[in-house]
């Protein structure tokens, strides 16, 4: 875990005979999702491989009790490991300011990044008949790791280098096609969450 070539490999084939529904709104305040078994499974592997990697890039504040207090982490040097560089990615070219900049930041990032990972997993957790039934908080804890997930995949898929048409005709027998359609399916799956939102402000 942690290390680019492998984040996201294992269960990453989707039943797509099943008609998705994505989110709707269900009340003032709530939204509601079906998923499948073999989606369910998916999601939870995803997000706990997620809330693994953001645990490694664990703080030692073992000498820096004041540190603790007020939020700045030990590193000041990006992540070595190209998935999680591409989470928590250096905000300035200069790399002085850059790494002043990530001591007062990272640790609220990472924590911010975790606690979203954490709450959409035990909403899939705690529905083990696959109906997910979240409030506004919940949405955007959800659009926040389904985003950081679909971040990790585009490291995986090379994005940056790769065109999308390029992906959409991979041979059926490649490894990324199985990665690109769940790839595809989060960002729809987002998409129809911020669909509900938007027809909530309506």
């Amino acid at each position: 875990m942690g290390n680019s070539p492998t984040w996201g490999s294992s269960n990453m084939s989707k039943d797509s005979s099943e008609t998705p529904t994505g989110f709707n709104r269900h009340g003032s305040n709530d939204y509601v999702a079906y998923f499948s078994t073999d989606e369910r499974e998916v999601l939870i592997n995803l997000v706990e491989q997620l809330i693994e990697l953001l645990s490694e890039r664990s703080d030692n504040h073992s000498d820096d009790p004041l540190a603790v207090m007020v939020g700045i982490t030990s590193h000041d040097s990006p992540p070595e490991d190209d998935v999680l560089l591409r989470l928590l990615p250096n905000a300035y070219a200069d790399q002085v300011d850059a790494s002043e900049f990530r001591r007062y930041t990272e640790l609220t990032l990472r924590t911010k990044k975790s606690a979203h990972a954490m709450s959409m997993r035990i909403d899939l957790k705690s529905s083990p008949d696959g109906c997910i039934e979240i409030d506004h908080d919940g949405a955007n804890a959800w659009l926040g790791a389904m985003n950081d997930i679909r971040l990790a995949l585009g490291v995986r898929l090379k994005i940056q280098e790769n065109s999308f048409e390029e992906l959409e005709i991979l041979a059926p027998d490649d490894p990324m096609r199985g990665v690109y359609a769940v790839y595809s399916w989060l960002g729809w799956l987002q998409e129809s969450l911020i669909q509900a939102l938007m027809d909530d402000a309506l």
